[in-house]
């Protein structure tokens, strides 16, 4: 019997069911992904694009320069020669480098450094030396194939027409470290690749330091540069204009120097605190910061015993000597004893207990006056004592001893008067003696005193009782000329003393320089007061040499004091070079006056009939 088998339908495979579905799926998901890039990411990703061709190349901005009171150029900026190379081709052909030191005359192994800490686009060329000569850059501009990856450009720079006589006041600039780069952005600026590292430089950064440029360059896919897409031009910084007068510092840096003398001096305008000059010797040359100080120049300037970079006029506190009269005089008056008429015989000291405390001379019988032109000892023992420690102290604190002055640039001292929390704090037991009130009221003791502190001081004598906030800046403004900051005199202590009292010192201060201690410091036709100070600080070593003064002494116009390391009599050290600072001064104040007087009648001539 025949069997028909009837065909049974075929199963559909679960995989087979699956597939289609999986790449549906698949194909749904690219799409809406491919929609994500195109639609939703399509700007975001069209910029990275862009920015994957090119580079920017940062533009460095010219500093600020600075001037002084009658816009002499003490600080400003000049086009150097800058050496670059590729880092990239370096590393196809390291023997470059080698060659290139050589022609420059620099050290290999440093350019290698800074080409290692700079983390710089391989493609694009790194400034590693500025500062090349002319023929430095002539010779590897035209090495051309021999010298792969090396170029020749031109960087504004920083530089200073006088390395020397203003370095402690203007400082220096560097490379910065991240304590001066978070400094710079904590203002809300980004650092330049140089940044003030002390002095003004350091003090008005963020207006001098300007804003940085860029040129953006188009690269291949290898990162080559292959055309220059746009520049955005650097904007230079501001211009300060300082209080210092040019001439003025650069002499009284000279006496110092042809002197061989260790110290400093301070001169202010007594009428609103600006700093006339500001000087410290031994400086240092500005010239070895230029392009980065070497680590061996940098070691040698901290070894030198002379320490070039200490800034003695701010930073250095001296026994004030017979300087300090002036404030026990004041002290004098404060405690309601201060008798011009009232004598003291001297016979040369002051007999305190078992010890005798001895004066530079036998004076006799003297008074205020004349005790104050031949600094007779024993009269201000004798006054010191009857006021008393406290009378003393509170006088110091009074006329803005132990504190700083305030003055922009770093590094000010407060100096030093032993008030009872200092006492406390570094004896024991914690006692002031009869003794310690007689050597404060020579100047002499624990008590310190800053050069610009000292001029502070007679600017207030000089103001009968007023002193104002010691600036070095006048003013600043933008590259186009606008006036961004303008410094108006702060006043910074006053002293209620009564007329009759400044008259009478400033009378007697007057005399020390017409019959006293300070009689080298006459000027001919120039009636001016002054005091000398010789500060012991340690057996068998001369005095530290001081001086302090005002000038006119009817209408002051500068206030002044020179202190000289270990030089002897004040007399005959300080008082000298004062005198002539004062005097060429006051003769260019003078000539500059007549100046612009003439000037002004010339205009006022000039004027029409109907202009009036």
């Amino acid at each position: 019997m025949s069997v028909i088998h009837v065909p049974s339908k075929p199963e559909i495979s679960v995989r087979l069911l699956l597939f289609p579905v999986v790449l549906a799926a698949a194909l749904v998901v690219i799409f809406l992904r491919l929609w994500y890039f195109q639609v939703v990411l399509s700007a975001a990703l069209s910029d990275r694009a862009e920015a994957t061709r090119s580079k920017s190349v940062p533009l460095s901005a010219p500093r600020g320069s600075i001037v002084d009171r009658h816009g002499v150029l003490i600080a400003g900026v000049r086009s150097e020669i800058t050496i670059t190379i590729k880092p990239g081709v370096l590393k196809k052909y390291p023997w470059v480098l080698d060659n290139v030191a050589a022609i420059l005359h620099a050290d290999p192994k440093k350019l290698a450094r800074k080409i290692k800490a700079a983390q710089w686009p391989a493609s694009l060329p790194l400034p590693i030396f500025t500062g090349a000569t002319i023929e430095q850059g002539t010779q590897i501009a035209e090495s051309g194939e021999d010298l792969p990856g090396v170029g020749v450009s031109t960087e504004p720079v920083r530089y200073y027409p006088d390395t020397v006589s203003f370095s402690h006041l203007l400082g220096y600039v560097g490379i910065p470290n991240q304590k001066e780069i978070e400094r710079v952005q904590k203002a809300g600026l980004e650092p330049s690749d140089i940044v003030g590292k002390s002095g003004l430089e350091k003090a008005y950064e963020t207006d001098l330091m300007g804003e940085a440029g860029a040129e953006r360059v188009e690269v291949d896919a290898k990162g080559r540069p292959l055309r220059v897409l746009g520049r955005d031009n650097p904007t230079p910084g501001n211009r300060l204009t300082a209080t210092i007068d040019a001439k003025l510092q650069q002499m009284a840096h000279g006496l110092m120097e042809h002197e061989h003398l260790v110290g400093g001096i301070a001169a202010v305008d007594p009428r609103n605190g600006e700093v006339l000059c500001l000087v410290s010797n031994p400086s240092f040359d500005l010239k070895m910061f230029e392009g980065g100080i070497s680590a061996d120049d940098w070691a040698a300037l901290q070894s030198d015993k002379d320490y070039p970079l200490l800034d003695r006029a701010i930073s250095s506190a001296y026994s004030p000597g017979s300087t300090f009269k002036i404030v026990t005089s004041l002290a004098a008056w404060e405690a309601k004893d201060f008798d011009t008429r009232w004598s003291v015989f001297c016979n040369g000291g002051y007999q305190l207990g078992n010890r005798f405390f001895k004066c530079l001379g036998h004076h006799g019988s003297v008074s205020f006056n004349r005790a104050l032109q031949v600094s007779c000892n024993t009269y201000f023992y004798t006054l010191g004592h009857r006021v008393g420690g406290d009378a003393l102290r509170k006088a110091a604190l009074d006329v803005g001893l132990n504190q700083r002055t305030g003055i922009e640039i770093a590094g000010e001292s407060s100096g030093l008067v032993p008030t009872d929390a200092w006492i406390a704090k570094h004896r024991k037991p914690a006692l002031w003696y009869q003794g310690d009130t007689l050597n404060m009221a020579i100047g002499q003791g624990e008590t310190r005193a800053t050069p610009l502190q000292m001029a502070n001081l007679m600017a207030l004598v000089a103001n009968n009782g007023v002193s104002y906030v010691p600036h070095l800046v006048r003013s600043v403004r933008s590259p186009t000329g606008k006036v961004e900051k303008v410094t108006l005199a702060q006043q910074l202590h006053r002293v209620p003393a009564s007329a009759h009292f400044w008259s009478t010192l400033k009378n007697a201060l007057v005399g020390v320089i017409d019959g006293g201690t300070a009689r080298s410091a006459q000027i001919p036709g120039l009636r001016w007061g002054g005091k000398t100070g010789s500060a012991e600080h340690g057996k068998a070593k001369r005095t530290h040499s001081w001086f302090v003064g005002f000038a006119p002494a009817d209408d002051p116009k500068i206030a002044i004091c020179v202190l000289a390391e270990s030089a002897g009599h004040g007399g005959e050290i300080s008082a000298p070079i004062a005198r002539q600072i004062v005097q060429r001064y006051l003769a260019e104040s003078s000539a500059s006056s007549k100046s612009r007087a003439a000037a002004s009648a010339l205009d006022a001539s000039a004027e029409s009939p109907t202009d009036r």
